[in-house]
């Protein structure tokens, strides 16, 4: 054999030694695409859409319940599910657009929060296989968004944020056991004040204690109306929009009078020494229990088969300022001692 006959030779042997190589990485390759539970063979997140109407803390720590609990559902964000959200930054003018901009992702099942929100969801979204869940609404029933208590509506149902007054004052003998009465403000052109006045005396009436209400106009009539109830035992301060947002001007006026206060929000309390007691379902829950009712309807479950959730004593968080308690000259009743429930 010449040179020129071996050099050949090596050279075909290497060419077919570099084809087995490249064949055996051709087939390495086809295999890991072919193996089940690969990337390539993963299917979509199913998206959520999620409509608010703003961005503020305690919306955020219903967003943070509702995805808490749908993790603890089998969806992991990222994984299997995908989180469309929008907002219309407290303009309702702009919900049309925040729900269009959810719809472009073609979502399974979208959030709705509040009572706008949830309103336009149910006028504007056309696909109708498209079911709506709704979180942060008081009464679904008198915002027309469901028929009944017991029963969703067509294509939405979801939590009520409406308040358990009996609940409230039963904690609320706990924590002043020696209250008689306590004062209130409400404001008279808001409905929802109105019925929660209503609701609250009823649960006044059963708890034995005598309710002092007094109506507010604007955020200047406050610090005068609230003067007028010297003497209650404690002021109870409802989940009004007008009474939440002048609370520190109520507190100017109870200080002096040494009347403690109890909120129906949480969001004031961790935030200095105005609010002496909250106690309310914590937001997370009742995103929790919207992602429920959520899961149920991916599985198949009918809106109109399920009623509207509203909080149960389980769901409520009582937080304590023990150092506005002492301020006050009021003791902390023993039987709170161990609650862990104390913001200080």
């Amino acid at each position: 054999m010449n040179v020129h006959q071996t050099i050949a030779r090596l050279a075909g042997m290497r060419l077919n030694r570099l084809a087995l190589a490249l064949a055996a990485v051709a087939g390495v390759a086809a295999l890991s695409v072919s193996l089940p539970g690969r990337a390539a063979d993963a299917p979509a997140p199913l998206v959520v859409g999620i409509a608010n109407f703003g961005p503020h803390p305690a919306l955020a720590r219903t967003i943070a319940g509702f995805k808490q609990q749908m993790e603890k559902d089998g969806y992991v964000e990222g994984k299997t599910v995908k989180y469309a959200y929008s907002d219309a930054n407290f303009t309702p003018s702009l919900i049309p657009q925040t729900l269009a901009q959810i719809l472009s992702q073609h979502p399974a099942v979208i959030l709705t929060i509040t009572t706008p929100v949830a309103q336009a969801a149910v006028r504007n979204v056309n696909d109708a296989s498209i079911p709506l869940v709704f979180s942060q609404i008081t009464d679904p029933v008198k915002a027309g968004i469901v028929p009944d208590w017991q029963h969703g509506g067509a294509r939405i149902t979801g939590t009520s944020s409406a308040t358990d007054y009996h609940a409230v004052l039963a904690f609320a003998k706990q924590v002043f056991p020696k209250a008689k009465s306590f004062g209130v403000l409400y404001n008279a052109g808001e409905v929802n004040d109105v019925a929660a006045i209503a609701s609250l005396k009823e649960a006044a009436d059963k708890a034995g204690l005598t309710m002092v209400a007094n109506s507010v106009d604007s955020t200047v009539d406050v610090p005068q109306r609230t003067g007028t109830m010297r003497g209650v035992d404690f002021f109870y301060a409802i989940g009004s929009n007008l009474v939440q947002s002048s609370l520190p001007a109520v507190a100017s006026v109870t200080d002096r009078m040494h009347i403690p206060i109890l909120s129906a929000e949480h969001e004031l309390i961790r935030k200095g020494d105005i609010i002496t007691v909250a106690y309310a379902p914590s937001y997370e829950s009742q995103g929790a229990h919207a992602a429920d009712l959520a899961v149920q309807m991916l599985h198949g479950a009918k809106p109109a088969s399920l009623p509207t959730y509203r909080a149960v004593p389980s769901d409520y968080v009582a937080l304590i300022n023990r150092r506005k308690l002492k301020e006050l000259g009021l003791p902390l009743p023993a039987t709170l001692d161990q609650c862990n429930c104390f913001v200080n």
